[in-house]
């Protein structure tokens, strides 16, 4: 394993999420063998569908750990990140948002790619 650290305000907002999606499972979560190499397709679908495009970085982090963490831990995933993003338009999260609508939006391909 490989120690990661992520970045205070990386230049590339969207890399900076795709590779905390892929890299969280391993480092904090000791994701068994092959796990990485399937989050990294994943990440590749986001990137193509433009899920992080237009957010901030703090927004960007906020919804690259959830996901990566859901994905991993979740039997219901797809379903959960929905509801997290119906809980983020709502306001109903306790989070300080920049942008609601866009992080509704990320986390809402986010969960269709991963239902795929």
């Amino acid at each position: 394993m490989t120690a990661y650290t992520v970045p205070d305000t990386p230049t590339d907002p969207e890399a900076a999420a795709l590779e905390l999606i892929v890299r969280t499972p391993e480092v904090c979560m000791d994701a068994p063998a092959g796990v990485c190499e399937i989050l990294q397709e994943f990440c590749g679908v986001l990137q193509l569908e433009g899920c992080f495009t237009g957010l901030s970085w703090a927004d960007a982090k906020q919804i690259a750990a959830a996901v990566a963490f859901d994905a991993v831990t979740r039997d219901d995933a797809p379903d959960f990140i929905r509801n997290r993003a119906r809980n983020v338009l709502a306001g109903t999260d306790n989070m300080p948002w920049q942008d609601r609508e866009r992080a509704a939006r990320a986390l809402n391909i986010a969960a269709t790619v991963l239902g795929l």
